[in-house]
């Protein structure tokens, strides 16, 4: 026993526990006397380094120096077999194979065989051990037959960080002036500034399975009611500057709720509805009693960690040079904030302000890939930031910009059109009023007639020279919907044929995990007169649809006879009162939205297989969805029909995605596991 308490209370000497060598026979009062001389100093320690607003004491303290041990010891390509509850079990390191096939047999292999050892332990007594039962024994101690067969469920892969928080590190001292500032002026705990390194290793192009985006995490919902935009081009979200703020007015909001600060970093990673539910079912605001005790079924290992990895990063952070004798502290970065005074291109702004493409491109996360691939124009009103320089002038590049005559229209941003279910180049041409060869050879369409849901189209301007390309388009190629290119464009008196490049530019055929709208229930139907009927969807909210048709919520409340306060449901149907134009904007916000989520997913996933699984009684789709952190709109797609209902029946099957970071290091969470590959390949 006391073996094991040496072990915990040690975080700067800790290593595997399969590597200590304490011998079993010290004398029980000479190692009752070492450990109380270690707590008291421990304790000392702590006292002086941590606010008492942050407690570490108990179990919390062993999940503290374990996280410490991943975050200092081993890198991503390295692991720890542990105990999935008690984290001062180590049971061994292992170095990663890189091949995904063969990494899944070694996990396998090495889980069945500690599976194996420990059951069979639970039937042995400690003299019948053979040699490999009594090194595990040197391990975990003294156990009784139900612990031992309870250990064996509880065997987890954790990844190492030791790399990965090192990147973090230094990308931090980048943004800590600027989160130091805000956290004084907002008079918080000056801890909080340690966050993003467990959210996102202070990366701002982080993006998680189910959705949060950006150095602090936010998801889409959350995000809105933080003031921080998100459209097709621009994504607040990885704006270090302006997510900081939101962030921390959200964890000002949590402590409000929850009076403790170990309590709102959870619920930031919980949900602090949760965390009420906690405190009511246990009746304390001990953040140590409700990691132990509370257990409501999306409260797991990650949840339980949160506060653990925190108090981790804070420990390493506070004293960088202890755990990594070599780094040294990049400096902070020096950028200047530019408000855009009208809509204007990338290339508009990198010609007036003297940046190159690859400097902007780095200090500006929140700008979209689409805004560079599609040159579309960045909003009126956005923040861009550039480096500064000797000589710069802020206020003079903002009259520049100002006075900068520009091909993009302003007062009508919309100029990018996603295609609906059903639609046709015809009827997008008439939106638009302009002309349907020009749209063609515009987007560079070798088959016009093939467009589907979710397919990008620009929009020419005016003034924009549309150059047909000498090659020929076959008669066939011509569309199948609606009236010829020939009869459409009055205005062409030749009889020749349009040139256009043979090479699609956005299909006909997408890739199968390119983003498409296929699945979605997104039509807008006509009731009467400027009376519109539409299906909630997946991700969307009352404050969506105030947005998109620029009125108030509670203007959209009256018109469904909606209480204050009741929310809306997947499946339910929203009346909604428009113009044409109106609708048209309507349609395309709400299209690019999904969209949205669905680029952003892929340019950081792939689905590299996937896995049935068998619906038990009492499982909700919505609980499923959690536990295997899963979008709804991906397993919808991956469904053959593309539909999933809420309402599932026992011994249902439901097709789930297996995926793989694109970016693994960048896109993974402390507490991912790497127990899980192994089960999905035993259950394929």
């Amino acid at each position: 026993m006391w073996n094991r308490i040496l072990i915990n209370l040690a975080p700067s000497t800790l290593r595997p526990s399969s590597e200590i060598n304490l011998p079993l026979s010290f004398p029980p009062k000479i190692l009752q006397f070492i450990a109380t001389i270690f707590i008291t100093f421990l304790s000392l320690h702590c006292a002086n380094a941590l606010s008492p607003e942050f407690p570490i004491k108990g179990n919390v303290e062993r999940r503290v120096n374990f996280w410490i041990k991943v975050y200092t010891e081993i890198t991503t390509q390295e692991a720890f077999l542990h105990d999935s509850e008690d984290l001062s079990i180590v049971y061994k390191k292992v170095s990663l194979p890189k091949n995904r096939r063969k990494r899944r047999r070694y996990l396998k292999g090495q889980r069945n065989h500690y599976k194996k050892l420990l059951r069979s332990m639970a039937k042995s007594k400690p003299e019948q051990y053979n040699e490999d039962q009594k090194k595990l024994f040197e391990i975990i101690g003294p156990q009784s037959p139900n612990n031992l067969r309870q250990m064996a469920r509880n065997l987890r892969f954790q990844y190492g960080l030791k790399d990965r928080y090192l990147k973090g590190l230094k990308r931090s001292y980048q943004y800590m002036p600027f989160i130091e500032q805000e956290i004084e002026a907002a008079n918080l705990p000056e801890e909080l500034k340690f966050l993003p390194h467990v959210e996102s290793s202070f990366n701002p192009h982080a993006y998680s399975k189910v959705g949060a985006a950006g150095m602090w995490q936010f998801m889409r919902a959350t995000a809105r009611l933080y003031r921080l935009k998100i459209g097709y081009t621009v994504d607040e979200r990885r704006d270090p500057f302006k997510a900081t703020k939101g962030a921390l007015r959200l964890l000002k909001d949590n402590y409000r709720l929850l009076d403790s600060w170990p309590l709102a970093l959870t619920a930031y990673n919980h949900g602090a509805r949760s965390m009420q539910r906690a405190i009511r079912k246990l009746g304390t605001t001990d953040i140590h009693t409700i990691i132990e005790n509370y257990r409501g079924r999306r409260f797991g290992f990650a949840s339980k960690n949160f506060y653990a990895t925190f108090m981790a990063t804070v420990l390493i952070s506070s004293q960088p040079e202890k755990y990594f004798p070599n780094f040294k502290a990049p400096k902070a970065l020096d950028l200047k904030p530019i408000v855009l005074p009208k809509a204007l291109s990338i290339t508009e702004i990198l010609g007036a302000t003297q940046v190159s493409k690859f400097q902007f491109k780095e200090y500006n996360p929140s700008i979209r890939r689409s805004a560079y691939s599609m040159s579309l124009p960045l909003p009126k009103g956005h923040t861009i930031y550039i480096p500064n320089r000797s000589g710069l002038n802020v206020a003079q590049i903002h009259k520049k910009l100002e006075a900068l005559e520009t091909s993009t229209p302003q007062g009508d941003a919309q100029r990018l059109h996603i295609v609906s279910r059903g639609e046709n180049l015809f009827e997008i041409s008439q939106y638009y009023r302009v002309n349907m060869r020009d749209l063609v050879i515009f987007n560079r369409l070798s088959d016009p007639s093939r467009i589907y849901a979710g397919m990008k189209l620009k929009i020419p301007g005016k003034k924009t020279k549309i150059i047909p390309e000498p090659v020929l388009v076959a008669k066939k190629e011509m569309p199948k919907v609606g009236p010829s290119l020939e009869s459409l464009d009055s205005r062409d008196t030749t009889k020749k044929e349009a040139k256009v490049s043979p090479a699609p530019l956005y299909g006909p055929f997408p890739p199968l995990t390119a983003p498409k709208l296929e699945g979605y229930e997104l039509e807008t139907k006509k009731v009467k007169k400027n009376t519109y009927e539409i299906i909630v969807e997946t991700d969307e909210t009352l404050g969506h649809y105030a947005e998109w048709l620029q009125v108030k919520t509670q203007k959209i409340r009256q018109w469904n006879s909606l209480a204050f306060g009741r929310v809306i449901l997947m499946g339910q149907k929203i009346r909604l009162y428009m113009d044409d134009e109106t609708k048209l904007r309507f349609t395309q916000e709400r299209n690019s939205y999904h969209l949205s989520i669905q680029e952003d997913f892929f340019e950081n996933y792939s689905v590299a297989s996937e896995k049935t699984y068998t619906v038990r009684r009492g499982d909700t789709l919505t609980q499923i969805l959690k536990e295997v952190e899963l979008p709804y709109w991906l397993v919808r797609r991956q469904q053959q029909d593309q539909k999933l209902s809420h309402n599932l029946m026992v011994g249902q099957k439901i097709t789930l995605p297996v995926l793989e970071a694109l970016n693994q290091g960048d896109n993974m969470a402390p507490t991912d596991s790497l127990s899980e590959e192994d089960e999905q390949e035993e259950e394929k």
